[in-house]
């Protein structure tokens, strides 16, 4: 009799041990707080692709420029005008979000502070268009000879790109913070969060610096 009490006691300890650690378990992710939920599954997203643009540029050729004894002008002097297309798109990389990235004002309301947008240019082979050839008696370019100019002009072109690119860099990151936000919006709702999204102060700069030109 003993023995069967002592082994009920034992039956009746260990069904007791499991439901205080089911309770436990149940209770530590029931008190797992929501700042901690948006920072994990913000990270979850990781490097999201937010916009894309196309950069245009536009080159003039005039292999024959300097002409010999201003033969040029009586053969015709129109130049070649290409419209040169690269594109770029922007990013953001929400694995780099720290748990000092998410600021609690209230009990649901948050700031959330993003890492850098970065705009990153994606072809680097450039597609083009000849939107203009010589007309009179100068010879069109050929398409192999149109390629090898453009080949040996790559560096001056890369700049070009460089440059249209920075001028484009605001708008970018103006559509990617938009975009961001909505696709951040289910976590927020999920939550039951009110958050606050801030851009990166040089991002935020930038877009500030965008809108004043513009205007």
């Amino acid at each position: 009799m003993s023995r069967l009490y002592s082994w009920m006691s034992c039956f009746v300890l260990v069904l007791l041990s499991l439901s205080f650690a089911a309770c436990s378990q149940k209770e530590e992710k029931e008190e797992t707080p929501p700042v901690q939920l948006l920072l994990i599954q913000a990270q979850s997203l990781s490097r999201l692709e937010l916009a894309t643009t196309q950069v245009r540029i536009v080159l003039k050729i005039d292999p024959h420029r300097d002409g010999f004894l201003g033969f040029k002008k009586l053969f015709g002097s129109k130049e070649t005008r290409v419209e040169l297309l690269s594109q770029a798109s922007a990013y953001c990389d929400l694995s780099l979000l720290t748990e000092k990235s998410i600021v609690q004002q209230a009990d649901s309301t948050v700031d959330l502070y993003l890492p850098p947008i970065e705009v990153k240019r994606e072809l680097d082979n450039l597609n083009h268009n000849v939107l203009q050839e010589p007309t009179g008696l100068r010879r069109r370019l050929s398409t192999n000879e149109l390629d090898e100019i453009i080949r040996s002009r790559q560096t001056m072109i890369d700049g070009l790109v460089t440059k249209a690119l920075e001028q484009e860099r605001g708008a970018l990151i103006r559509t990617a913070s938009a975009t961001l936000t909505n696709k951040l919006q289910p976590i927020f709702r999920d939550l039951r969060l009110t958050v606050r999204v801030h851009l990166d102060e040089a991002d935020a700069s930038l877009i500030q610096s965008s809108k004043s030109a513009a205007q």
